[in-house]
């Protein structure tokens, strides 16, 4: 019979390697408007053990309880931070290739692209984007096909779907 099991049992009987748990991903923001989005990529990064969480945003205007009730437990596990649009690119390590989510010229079919192990995914403003000068720093850009009537998503469902594609693919979460 196939019952109902609460996520937390559920995963905590899943034999997870060591190796599952943490990752060479990083997520970064640019320009977020809604602090509920803040927290929905908190809790994201919780999901897949990414450590860390860069709003690259001028200021933090946002209310500290609206992001908790969305990020929830992920604030105890997720190490976000605030930067500038000048200080996020010295605040990334060497070894990381950025990949921007974006519909662009050259971006490429997520599904389709290879993500480099050590990772920054850089995902835009809800309305916006990203802007300009952070593409032409980025190492890759890709997009997530849309095929319906609605033909944007929200920041934080491309966050995930990206995310756990870059965990498909680094990660071995067939193996889980």
């Amino acid at each position: 019979m196939n019952t109902y099991s609460k996520a937390v049992d559920f995963f905590k009987s899943k034999q997870i390697n060591e190796s599952n748990k943490s990752s060479n991903l990083i997520l970064a923001a640019y320009e977020l408007r809604t602090p509920e989005n803040l927290g929905a990529l908190i809790r994201l990064a919780s999901n897949l053990g990414i450590e860390k969480v860069l709003f690259i945003q001028n200021e933090n205007k946002f209310k500290t309880s609206k992001i908790a009730r969305v990020a929830h437990s992920g604030l105890k596990h997720v190490n976000y931070s605030f930067c500038t649009s000048e200080d996020f690119f010295s605040l990334i390590p060497e070894d990381f290739d950025i990949v921007a989510v974006e519909t662009s010229k050259n971006s490429t079919n997520l599904f389709t692209t290879v993500l480099p192990e050590k990772c920054i995914l850089l995902l835009g403003n809800e309305r916006y984007g990203i802007d300009q000068e952070f593409l032409n720093r980025v190492s890759k850009t890709v997009f997530i096909p849309l095929i319906g009537k609605t033909l944007s998503m929200n920041v934080s469902h491309a966050a995930a779907l990206a995310a756990f594609e870059w965990g498909r693919q680094h990660l071995d979460l067939d193996q889980i």
